[in-house]
């Protein structure tokens, strides 16, 4: 794994509304005021950077297309009842958005620690499947899904944090499940010269900041795929599979049973 820092996210500089920490990851509180800050200057997702929406509908077809071909072999079918999904960390909600513009008779719920966030997506979900807090606390405790995703939320979490959630979401799971990780932070290059190319730059970025020229904030870690794929075989999974994207940065995927 490596350190991940941000300077602007969806054009706004950090520094503006925050004061960025190069050691420590953004607070609650960092991520309200960002938010709080996002919706004063855009108006809707129409207005946010067409690069990142139309990345975000290429997700959310994907995702709809692994949500049609589960739908058959499921016991869903013998229940009378639609497919259940729970997507965890939904940010805005724009995947979530699509997603069911693909399959509007899903039974999504999401779930996402910052309330101000979900401010969009709320007219598109019942409220009884909008969940706010972090974690797996938040849901019913005999809620169990047919597909579980988490499309680029695991940047902030350590390896074994990471292993441990996987682990909490797999009981989740309804028989015949499967939960799917969509990266937005791969690693594309493991190597030693890779890392000593990281380690120079981030020095470069500490530098920078604590001199006031260009502030950074820690923003969590990049994973290799070999690591995404131990910590899949760490919490438990089977019939564990992986694969890229066909769209411009080649996301990388990962789901098990």
């Amino acid at each position: 794994m490596r350190r991940l820092y941000q300077e602007n996210w969806f054009e706004i500089t950090l520094s503006s509304f925050a004061e960025p920490s190069f050691f420590h990851l953004a607070e609650p509180d960092f991520y309200e005021q960002f938010y709080a800050k996002l919706f004063r200057a855009y108006d809707s997702w129409d207005a946010l950077p067409q690069s990142w929406r139309t990345h975000k509908i290429i997700l959310a077809r994907w995702l709809a297309r692994q949500a049609e071909e589960m739908t058959a072999s499921l016991l869903v079918n013998h229940e009378n009842r639609p497919l259940r999904v729970f997507s965890l960390g939904s940010g805005l909600g724009f995947v979530e958005y699509n997603f069911l513009k693909e399959l509007p008779g899903v039974e999504l719920h999401i779930s996402e620690p910052s309330t101000i966030a979900m401010d969009w997506i709320r007219a598109c979900i019942p409220p009884e499947r909008i969940h706010i807090g972090a974690g797996l606390s938040v849901l019913p405790h005999d809620l169990r899904f047919d597909m579980i995703y988490l499309s680029g939320v695991d940047y902030f979490l350590r390896q074994h944090e990471f292993v441990q959630l996987l682990k909490e979401l797999h009981p989740r799971l309804a028989q015949g499940g499967r939960l799917i990780c969509l990266s937005g932070s791969f690693l594309e290059d493991d190597g030693l010269l890779s890392a000593c190319a990281a380690a120079c730059k981030n020095a470069l970025y500490a530098l920078l900041h604590f001199s006031g020229i260009r502030k950074r904030q820690f923003w969590g870690w990049l994973r290799s795929r070999e690591e995404y794929l131990a910590a899949v075989r760490e919490a438990g999974y089977e019939d564990i599979r992986d694969g890229r994207l066909e769209d411009e940065t080649r996301t990388f995927w990962m789901s098990g049973e």
